[in-house]
């Protein structure tokens, strides 16, 4: 009997996030209407910090010890459009890693409740 494997498993485990997280942020900061959120913003620890987080909601070590989302986010003015601008980066840097559509879009589904905590603005 083959053990099932966690998302985290499948997408490479935290070799294979930490590909996908640097791939992501230099999407984000190449995207004119992202990259001033970053602008202030200590890349290789916000790095650190997602691929931390992935690493948790895909089922790998939870190791993240930064702050909520709700804190995190705060003031940031972030819209909607501006959260699915990052969720269809995240779904390119995994397609560009090799990871098949339907592993996207459990990531894809691990992310978007996250909607409420991040969106701040309009």
């Amino acid at each position: 009997m083959t053990e099932t494997q966690t998302l985290y498993q499948q997408l490479g485990e935290s070799e294979g996030i930490g590909g996908v997280v640097d791939r992501l942020y230099e999407l984000i900061m190449a995207d004119e209407t992202l990259a001033p959120y970053f602008v202030e913003t200590h890349l290789a620890k916000q790095k650190g910090h997602m691929a931390m987080f992935l690493t948790a909601a895909t089922g790998g070590p939870n190791t993240y010890k930064g702050l909520d989302m709700n804190s995190a986010h705060a003031g940031r003015g972030i819209s909607d459009a501006d959260f699915d601008s990052v969720i269809g980066h995240a779904a390119t840097a995994l397609t560009e890693a090799g990871v098949d559509s339907e592993t996207i879009g459990e990531v894809a589904g691990a992310l978007m409740p996250l909607r409420a905590q991040v969106v701040t603005g309009s």
